[in-house]
């Protein structure tokens, strides 16, 4: 019996190949290995060609998958890309990206990765920003949502609900901005406390080259999502269309990095699993507020209402998830959804 590295070798595949073989047969034997795939051979006629042109000229950022997918073709994206080629379409101006340095965890969870993009102008909503996270070894992509602002609430937000859908990580990468990090010299940022918390062990990219998978993912959202969805109006249409394209990404986009695998197909969700309300539990987001002689507290840009019996005096707000909840001697005196609409100075009136 020859070993999976001799197997890699001998059919020039890489070892991850190799293992997805072996748990296909194992699940399903013979026929579970057979090769489904529908076949690209048919030839571009005049007139598909003259529709990749048209497409491409319609929004120069498309990628020549996009196009395939878009126009609905039965080619190879290489093909595509040829025709681009052959019309001086395949090269547009898109900002530089370094060098990276390579790697990759090597199962799923091992290693997250959480990063933020900004600044993305959409002209009906306006600035944005991107936050993220995404499992290393299989590039899926466990949560993510456009806000107005870069707070660490928001960063809490997003990995709180990539904990209760996929588990707990052995670690998480992120870079050293002041929502992963404390740079007050003492103390540490909530990021660290409930990182601490859950066991997850805290890395941090001293290079943004480090973070290049993350990186390059952002580059083609900006391409294939952003660039397309312009047009929306609100912030919650475009994190509604987002959730929709996340669905499509991780079950549908075929990934040259995993053999053209989708991510789902590689991804499995982390044993260390919680329950919503374990998580709610050891996640708690607790700080102190005073309340304004308007009756409101505010959290994070965002006004709050309060009974008017504790105008002037000093209040604790505890996150749970999206639940935003204020409390008094230990008595809940207020409950409210998280607001995510345009961010204002809070200025002490309403």
């Amino acid at each position: 019996m020859i070993s999976r590295l001799e197997a890699a070798r001998g059919l020039e595949v890489s070892l991850r190949t190799i293992k997805r073989y072996l748990r296909r047969y194992l699940e399903g034997g013979d026929e579970a290995l057979r090769d489904r795939r529908r076949g690209h051979n048919r030839k571009l006629t005049e007139r598909d060609e003259a529709q990749i042109v048209a497409c491409k000229g319609e929004r120069v950022h498309r990628s020549a998958r996009f196009i395939r997918d878009h126009l609905k073709l039965l080619v190879s994206e290489e093909a595509v890309r040829l025709v681009l080629v052959k019309h001086g379409l395949n090269r547009i101006s898109l900002p530089a990206v370094k060098p990276i340095q390579r790697f990759v965890a090597e199962e799923p969870n091992d290693l997250w990765q959480i990063d933020i993009m900004g600044r993305v102008r959409f002209p009906l909503v306006g600035d944005l920003y991107l936050i993220l996270a995404l499992d290393d070894h299989s590039r899926f992509i466990l949560s993510g949502a456009f806000f107005f602002r870069q707070f660490k609430l928001n960063v809490f937000l997003v990995l709180y609900r990539a904990f209760v859908r996929w588990g707990i990580p052995k670690a998480i990468l992120s870079d050293r901005g002041s929502q992963f990090k404390s740079h007050h010299g003492q103390g540490e940022a909530d990021y660290e406390w409930y990182a601490k918390k859950l066991g997850v062990e805290l890395i941090y990219a001293n290079r943004a080259q480090t973070k290049g998978k993350i990186e390059r993912l952002f580059r083609f959202i900006q391409r294939d999502f952003v660039m397309e969805n312009l047009h929306l109006t609100s912030l919650e249409e475009i994190n509604v269309a987002f959730e929709r394209w996340i669905e499509d990404y991780n079950f549908n986009h075929s990934n040259k990095a995993l053999d053209k695998e989708c991510a789902a197909g590689v991804y499995s969700a982390s044993p260390r699993r919680l329950t919503a309300e374990e998580l709610e539990f050891i996640l708690v987001h607790e700080e102190p507020r005073k309340v304004l002689k308007t009756g409101a507290i505010t959290y994070y840009g965002q006004y709050y209402k309060v009974p008017d019996a504790y105008i002037g005096r000093r209040v604790w707000t505890k996150l749970k998830g999206d639940t935003l909840f204020i409390e008094s001697a230990k008595k809940v005196i207020a409950e409210h959804q998280i607001k995510h609409d345009r961010f204002d100075e809070p200025s002490g009136q309403l």
